[in-house]
């Protein structure tokens, strides 16, 4: 089961180059959940706790979209997924549960 801590745990703990693919790997995954009119558009229409929040949608969908053309990020846009918030919270953490579908989706497959 993925959890907010583990999240965080995977990403600490994680090499530069791994921390690429991982936050990479996430954002393509909760990006799948966004509508297809949200994917055009790169901003999030529909308020249904699924895909990006409206305040990360624009730059989720587009880290999605770079990961999936290179197969890598910049350190830069790495860096905005692993800040954290007054919670201390990493950003990409928050759609642990997202994450944690995603995953479960996979294995089942």
């Amino acid at each position: 089961m993925i959890t907010k801590d583990f999240v965080h745990s995977m990403i600490e703990t994680a090499s530069d180059e791994k921390r690429k693919h991982i936050i990479g790997r996430a954002c393509v995954a909760v990006f799948q959940y966004q509508t297809a009119a949200e994917k055009t558009t790169n901003d999030t229409r529909v308020y249904n706790d699924e895909g990006f929040t409206s305040a990360d949608a624009r730059e989720g969908s587009l880290t999605a979209k770079y990961y999936l053309k290179h197969g890598t990020l910049h350190e830069w846009q790495v860096d905005k997924w692993v800040r954290v918030n007054k919670k201390g919270t990493m950003r990409i953490a928050k759609y642990w549960r997202q994450l944690d579908r995603a995953a479960r989706a996979k294995a089942a497959a």
